[in-house]
């Protein structure tokens, strides 16, 4: 069975190198190119995985043998880069948000839909094996019917780069950090979400042109609510880059996520900070992602999280702001 060839555009977001480390390590996949438009970076990602670079990733899709792209640019970036792959043939895996607008969602969708590639978003936490537990219980029917929901995605406060641009991250923690929960709760739901109100805030770094903290509520179709927060909050000193946190409540009971807790407690006395350190010894996500990538490739499946799923993430990010810039609740579908 030949490998499937695997090339990375761009390494803007610092998951691009998780994900070609992946496909480095799984056998079923070869990288074979890095493209990125700042030459420093993309030389040192290619020198480090041992591949050919290119400056422009356009160069990359003309290439026959890559099979397939793994999209980590900047958010705004993503559209053009998605639809120019989807008309080169190769399948795609996009970072999340997978776009800055519906508009361009749409677009990336149907040219993959027309090109007949496949469309992967980068919902890594549908492939942790504690998130999937929950998902698993729930469809059985554990806990009764899911009727409210609490999910935290926390970052430390030293955010940076492009992020803080608004013109290339399409805004602040509510476009970073709303998609990963919103998309988790509809999957636990099975709906779609009918109304957000959100309330945001320059709490932690005034000087950002971006928010850093928000909390926002999603009232969804199966009459559930969800709340939200990925404030971007956390000290610099904090034990771990972030954390993930779901407490679904049922008619019946209640499940509680704690994604990164499967981690060995350490505390260095050589460590400048002296802080504890959490060292993950669980499952490896971004790995099964990327495998279950390959396995829809390969046997012409439906991805676990696909474009639309990508798509609906981001109109509740949307939703979010212009409930916030309304100061009242959004009633979704938004106009794209």
């Amino acid at each position: 069975m030949e490998p499937i060839n695997v090339a990375v555009l761009s390494f803007a977001h610092f998951h691009g190198y998780s994900y070609a480390r992946a496909v480095k390590e799984l056998p079923e996949a070869r990288l074979i190119a890095v493209a990125d438009d700042d030459v420093s970076r993309g030389n040192e990602a290619a020198q480090r995985y041992g591949v050919e670079f290119y400056q422009n990733y356009s160069e990359v899709l003309k290439r026959k043998d890559v099979d397939a792209v793994i999209i980590t640019a900047e958010n705004a970036r993503h559209a053009q880069m998605a639809i120019d792959a989807a008309e080169s043939k190769k399948h795609i895996l996009c970072e999340k948000p997978i776009a800055t607008k519906l508009s361009d969602a749409d677009s990336m969708l149907r040219a993959a839909d027309n090109a007949g590639v496949k469309f992967q978003t980068c919902f890594v936490m549908r492939y942790h094996t504690t998130s999937n537990l929950i998902y698993d219980a729930l469809k059985r029917g554990e806990i009764g019917k899911v009727v409210a929901m609490t999910g935290t995605n926390q970052l430390k406060r030293l955010m940076s780069g492009w992020f803080i641009e608004p013109e290339l991250s399409g805004g602040g923690a509510v476009m970073d950090h709303t998609v990963h929960l919103a998309d988790m709760m509809r999957w636990y739901t099975g709906s779609e979400a009918e109304r957000v109100y959100c309330e945001i805030g320059k709490n932690v770094n005034r000087d950002f042109r971006v928010e850093d903290c928000f909390l926002t509520m999603v009232n969804f179709s199966n009459g559930a609510v969800g709340t939200i927060d990925g404030s971007w909050n956390r000290p610099a000193s904090f034990h771990t880059w972030g954390h993930v946190t779901v407490e679904v409540i049922g008619t019946e009971g209640m499940i509680l996520l704690d994604a990164f807790r499967q981690v060995v407690y350490l505390v260095r006395s050589e460590a400048p900070d002296n802080r504890l350190e959490w060292v993950g010894w669980g499952c490896d996500p971004d790995k099964e992602m990327i495998r279950g990538f390959l396995r829809c490739i390969r046997e012409d499946s439906k991805p676990k999280a696909g474009g639309m799923d990508g798509r609906q993430a981001l109109e509740i990010a949307l939703a979010s702001y212009k409930s916030a810039k309304k100061g009242a609740p959004v009633t979704l579908p938004l106009q794209s």
